[in-house]
């Protein structure tokens, strides 16, 4: 037999009159960051504590200009704790798994009400040792803060395009805190491995990168590394390009030159996005 509440429910959804919030990624929307820290699966896996972060000592980057958010595995319990084994093992490698949570919490007005929370993957270029996810969670404060919702609004982010995760307002009851947001799940990581660990970029528009790269039409540049200049390889019709910090962070831009001038930047990896007349392609390189 259903209970009063379910019926109640249903037949406010069937005359309309449920609220509905339709939220799509936003990086000015309030974002929270928290840490859960583990020993590796291959040492026990145990819990060892959780605590708020600072979104940016995550490894989570917000740019509201692009509103973007790019997600990295994290750095900086490595870099700031040099031979500490909590941190670091005998061989230098990381010695924590770290589930970084970047999320909002919209409050009170969201309970009761349907929720869709969605987004745009830009690009994804993270290292396969590590697991993004994106959800919807109802922390229940009075058992332990534990998901309401059992995860079953967890889902691993795809590499490329449009996301998406739902709840109804009846999941979403009166005194849970609801939560929407990102996980990074893997090894606290050595910073001098930024460049190869890569990163995911999330967004609120539908990138033509996507498309493009079904399309496989080549793209690439030489020399790669480079140390002055580099050259956009390509059938396609060049119209631009952007070069980007491994951060997502646009350093400059140009029409049509398919000859780009990368001597003041400084050693590391970069991206240059590439826009011809059949889409738009991210390329990887290095300057010496």
């Amino acid at each position: 037999m259903k209970s009063i509440l379910s019926i109640c429910f249903a037949l406010l959804a069937a005359t309309g009159l449920v609220a509905q919030n339709d939220v799509v990624f936003d990086a000015s929307a309030g974002w929270i960051g928290f840490m859960n820290v583990s020993d590796l699966p291959e040492n026990g896996g145990a819990y060892q504590f959780g605590s708020a972060w600072e979104v940016s000592a995550l490894k989570s980057t917000l740019d509201q200009t692009e509103n973007t958010l790019v997600l990295q595995p994290n750095f900086n319990t490595y870099a700031d704790n040099p031979g500490d084994p909590f941190w670091i093992n005998a061989d230098g490698e990381g010695n924590k798994q770290m589930e970084a949570l970047t999320f909002v919490e919209p409050g009170e007005t969201f309970n009761g009400s349907d929720l869709t929370f969605s987004g745009v993957v830009q690009s994804y270029t993270l290292s396969d040792d590590y697991e993004v996810k994106y959800f919807i969670k109802a922390l229940d404060p009075n058992d332990g803060f534990s998901d309401a919702l059992d995860g079953s609004k967890v889902f691993e982010l795809p590499e490329s395009g449009e996301f998406s995760v739902s709840a109804t307002g009846m999941e979403l009851a009166a005194g849970l805190i609801i939560q929407y947001g990102f996980s990074v799940t893997g090894r606290n990581a050595n910073p001098a491995n930024e460049a190869e660990l890569g990163s995911v970029q999330i967004g609120s528009e539908v990138s033509s990168v996507n498309a493009f790269q079904t399309l496989e039409l080549p793209v690439s540049v030489y020399p790669n590394p480079a140390t002055d200049m580099i050259t956009i390889a390509t059938d396609a019709q060049v119209e631009s390009y952007r070069v980007a910090s491994i951060t997502g962070q646009t350093l400059f831009s140009g029409q049509t030159d398919r000859n780009v001038d990368v001597a003041e930047l400084a050693a590391g990896t970069y991206f240059i996005t590439v826009v011809a007349k059949e889409g738009t392609k991210v390329v990887k390189f290095t300057k010496r």
